[in-house]
């Protein structure tokens, strides 16, 4: 496994020991204490509660209707009927009792003759029902689930042409997708400038999650080096997506769109992998592990058959691990608002049914179609969205001990507020961008359906000393090394702030993601902009176009006149590297750039490793079984590393690699390994601090969540989270230096090499 590649404080009651749980905040108004109090019982019925009843029920549907009927409860005494009769089809050995009453005695929990009978309760190997397919797995003990088979994240399929005659032009990808309950559908277009990407949009803010045919499109510049275009589709977690109607087109300049001839777009040739290819049209990744491609020729959108992807499965009946809950324990839980749940979280079972529910009357609960949406943004439906996102990471993410001053309990009566004052799509998605800021985790992203695609600026900035300063530019009306004096009449510093504060991670991988983001809005709008030049302050215009604006590149693997290597780990692939791998063991010297996601080439490691890799600790997946991430809600960890082999040629010069905030996930697995066993000095700046395979949260409304669900430790043992790899030769660019197109981390990195002064 690749790291990378692609949490509350509740009282575990009279059976377990912990910390409480803070109840709703007192101040909260009568609408959030309500949801706050059913958002408490949601999760832990959810993912904790074992009855095979509650294994019948559709939980997002569970957490819309639920927010609704809560909602408006009058007092304490309404509220408990509504929770009550909320869960009565499904939970009936769950209690509700109000502050100094005693829960009732639940017969299911002590029944004759209970050595015999088995114990059911919840296992999960991190956050089993994420909707990307990952090290993670969740089952009830003696019992079957299905799951999806381990492969590759991703469920995609893709072409390319030319991208020659296109060049300078617009073009659109576009097609109709439907898909299955809990199932998110994407296109996907980028454009190649050889090795280098230029425009690229997956749709991964958007998805489609539409049960009746959506349309969906794509439209980006094809720049002047342009060397191929590449679209697709994808998918990931569970369900089913369907795609019809694919087509490519070029823009003329009359505004008119001509469509540029793709294999099979309609998907009715009869073989989809004759001429859609698999997997994301890199080397690493034209793979479809995982996933079945057929045609369905059941309601396609025309013609006789539509592409159907979903995810291959299993049925797992192995225990997952050993630990498990007591038989017959229960948690508390306080709801705020005068309430208190107890729930069991390990009940016995007799000839395959759970003791004490109704599988029957769970399935009644739910057999008429659910309740239409009102007109309009949903507020309520996206209250249960954040009711959703804030239990996963309650109970599945793995970082809370290391941020304690998080008050979470807090930030869910905050979110639940926003969500009520929602009125768009894109408040939202604010709402749960400013929720997942609170748990920082430099995965944290989100999307929604519906959302507007924003375009970029032509140009791209980085803060240099203390400014904010564009370090890339398409556009001849702003230059390499402009100060951004301020975006729209506002400072820029302050707009990147705003921008940081919806990010979440450590602050300098805050900065890295407010910064991509810096200046972006709606395709083809207009970005007005004051910038200093030369001393000089000038009103800047540009339109955002989606015109890529990169730095200059040099060759991936460049021989410089000394003999030093320079070797772009991002751009390179590991064949390349390989092809040259005896004289890069013979060089005086090589820079290794990983200021970027690398491209696959890890294995370089085992070239400069002068023993095996022994580190095997550093992943880690934590085994759940109880919840709140009390003292003993994790039972144990799976633990692991990559376990590098040592491989022949060694490269015996001089070595260093570049890094920096940007270096995130699997570039931090390969920078840990490098800091570990010194296998060269670090130049630059601390990498994001942001590593472990991701975990995605299918939520309600079609929207998603990401987040790390696995724990990763530097290989010695220490903290890596919101820290990362530290340079042991710092270095930092000049404004001065982006104006004259230095790249000042390399040059002090070829300094050390040559022995010069630092």
């Amino acid at each position: 496994m690749r790291a990378g590649f692609v949490t509350s404080w509740l009282a575990i009651a009279a059976c377990h020991g912990g910390a409480a749980h803070r109840p709703a905040n007192a101040t909260a108004s009568p609408a959030v204490a309500n949801l706050h109090a059913f958002a408490r019982l949601y999760g832990v019925l959810r993912w904790f509660h074992p009855s095979d009843a509650a294994a019948e029920i559709d939980w997002d549907r569970f957490a819309i209707e639920g927010a609704r009927r809560v909602t408006d409860a009058p007092n304490t005494r309404a509220l408990r009927a509504a929770l009550t009769d909320l869960i009565a089809p499904f939970a009936p050995t769950v209690h509700l009792a109000a502050a100094g009453e005693p829960f009732p005695d639940e017969p299911a929990l002590h029944p004759p003759a209970a050595a015999t009978l088995d114990v059911v309760a919840w296992e999960h190997k991190g956050y089993g029902d994420s909707a990307v397919v990952s090290a993670y797995a969740s089952k009830r003990r003696h019992r079957d689930r299905t799951a999806a088979v381990s492969g590759f994240p991703y469920g995609a399929l893709w072409q390319d042409v030319d991208a020659t005659p296109y060049r300078g032009a617009r073009v659109r990808f576009r097609g109709q997708l439907r898909t299955s309950a809990g199932a998110r559908g994407r296109l996907w277009l980028r454009v190649d400038r050889g090795d280098a990407t230029g425009f690229s949009d997956s749709m991964d803010e958007r998805p489609v999650a539409s049960k009746t045919w959506t349309s969906a499109d794509i439209v980006g510049n094809v720049a002047a080096d342009a060397t191929r275009i590449v679209v697709g589709t994808t998918m990931s977690g569970g369900g089913t997506v369907w795609y019809d109607d694919l087509e490519l087109a070029v823009q003329a300049a009359d505004g008119t769109w001509t469509r540029i001839e793709l294999k099979d777009p309609d998907f009715e040739a009869g073989d989809v992998l004759a001429s859609w290819k698999p997997g994301l049209a890199s080397p690493s990744t034209m793979k479809l592990d995982g996933w079945n491609a057929t045609l369905d020729h059941d309601r396609p959108r025309s013609g006789a058959a539509s592409l159907r992807v979903e995810a291959a499965t299993h049925v797992v009946s192995d225990e997952l691990f050993a630990d498990a809950p007591r038989p017959g324990e229960t948690v508390d839980i306080d709801l705020g608002a005068g309430l208190r749940a107890r729930v069991p979280i390990a009940l016995y079972s007799k000839d395959g049914h759970t003791l004490g529910d109704d599988p029957a009357a769970a399935r009644r609960s739910q057999a008429s179609p659910p309740a239409a949406s009102p007109p309009g943004y949903d507020a309520l439906a996206g209250a249960a969205d954040v009711i959703v996102a804030w239990n996963v990471l309650e109970h599945f993410w793995p970082y809370w001990d290391l941020v304690p001053a998080a008050d979470w309990t807090a930030e869910l009566d905050t979110a639940l507020r926003d969500a009520l004052d929602d009125r768009t799509v894109e408040n939202h998605l604010t709402t749960l961008q400013r929720l997942s800021a609170a748990a920082p985790d430099g995965h944290a992203r989100m999307g929604c359906p519906a959302l507007t695609r924003r375009a970029q600026p032509p140009f791209a900035v980085d803060v240099i000393e203390g400014q904010v300063v564009v370090i890339a530019t398409t556009d001849p009306a702003i230059v390499r090394g402009d100060i951004v004096v301020s975006v729209e009449g506002r400072p820029a510093a302050a707009q990147l702030g705003d921008d940081e504060a919806l990010a979440s991670g450590s602050p300098q991988y805050r900065q890295v993601r407010a910064r991509r983001r810096f200046g972006t809005g709606p395709a083809g709008s207009i970005l007005r902009l004051r910038v200093r030049r030369a001393g000089i302050e000038r009103d800047v215009t540009v339109v955002r176009d989606d015109r890529t604006a990169n730095e200059p590149q040099r060759p991936a693997i460049e021989r410089l006149e000394d003999g030093v290597y320079s070797i772009d780990m991002s751009r390179a692939s590991m064949a390349e590297i390989d092809a040259v791998m005896d004289r890069l063991a013979s060089a005086p010297g090589i820079v290794f750039d990983l200021r970027g996601y690398p491209n696959g080439t890890h294995n370089v490691l085992s070239h400069l490793l002068t023993r095996p890799d022994d580190s095997k600790d550093w992943l880690a997946v934590p085994r759940i079984i109880r919840p709140d991430h009390g003292p003993t809600s994790i039972a144990g960890w799976d633990k692991h590393g990559w376990e590098m082999p040592v491989l022949e040629p060694h490269i015996a010069g001089r070595v260093a690699f570049l890094t920096g905030p940007a270096a995130v996930s699997y570039a931090e697995s390969v920078m840990g390994l490098v800091e570990h066993y010194h296998l060269g000095e670090i130049v630059g700046s601390p990498t994001a601090g942001t590593n472990g395979n991701i975990a995605q949260i299918a939520e309600p409304t079609g929207c998603f969540s990401v987040f790390t669900g696995m724990r990763v430790a530097k290989s010695d043992g220490s903290r890596f989270h919101l820290i990362g790899v530290l340079p042991t030769i710092p270095a930092s660019r000049t404004i001065a230096g982006v104006i004259a197109g230095r790249d000042e981390v390399l040059e002090k990195a070829l300094a050390y090499m040559r022995g010069l002064p630092r």
